[in-house]
């Protein structure tokens, strides 16, 4: 039978956003927790939170396995692939990151419907723009992952290149795959948005 685990990607530097954006609150919830709901939402098991040592005690989510990164800061290929190498259980990976307060149940239904072994990622497309953190990822890629990471190549890109891939084509008005990159990307909406008073730097 195929497992498919749901992966939140929350571990990194938010260097762009000054501070952690993960742990950021938005209509009374973490902005992580919008993605992990919505993997949860579709019965995905395991639940992973991907992260690092000095993130992850902010993490109090029960049934949720924490993944942490051995080193701090190195990039989504990284995560991808310490993931691939420590679940040797699971055949495909459903990684969004924790940055997406949009992200619906029926979105990642949506690309779940897409599922095929005869590819080894599923990953959804606006125009010409991809977005390889809301995507599926096959097991068989982490041969792929290992070689790219020791020729010290980091982009998400550079293995799609090198993947069987089918782009799902998502319109350019879905709000789904918008991402918080800086406090000026929240929306103009007063009282939503409150920092996590006991997290420090």
């Amino acid at each position: 039978m195929m497992t498919i685990a749901g992966v939140v990607l929350a571990g990194g530097q938010s260097s762009r956003y000054g501070k952690p954006k993960m742990f950021e609150m938005f209509n009374g919830q973490f902005l992580y927790q919008y993605s992990l709901q919505a993997l949860k939402k579709n019965a995905l098991k395991p639940l992973i939170i991907s992260t690092n040592a000095s993130l992850s005690p902010q993490f109090e989510e029960k049934d949720v396995r924490l993944n942490i990164e051995e080193m701090s800061h190195q990039g989504p290929l990284f995560a991808l692939n310490n993931l691939l190498s420590k679940t040797p259980d699971v055949d495909w990976f459903f990684l969004l990151a924790s940055d997406m307060p949009y992200i619906t149940d029926s979105f990642v239904n949506k690309m779940l419907s897409f599922v095929d072994d005869t590819y080894d990622a599923i990953v959804p497309k606006q125009s010409d723009k991809i977005q390889p953190l809301a995507a599926l990822y096959h097991r068989r890629a982490l041969h792929k992952t290992e070689t790219l990471l020791q020729q010290n190549k980091r982009s998400m890109k550079s293995l799609l290149d090198q993947l069987t891939v089918y782009y799902v084509p998502v319109s350019d008005e879905e709000q789904a795959l918008i991402n918080i990159n800086a406090i000026t990307d929240w929306p103009e909406l007063p009282n939503t948005v409150y920092n996590k008073g006991d997290y420090h730097d």
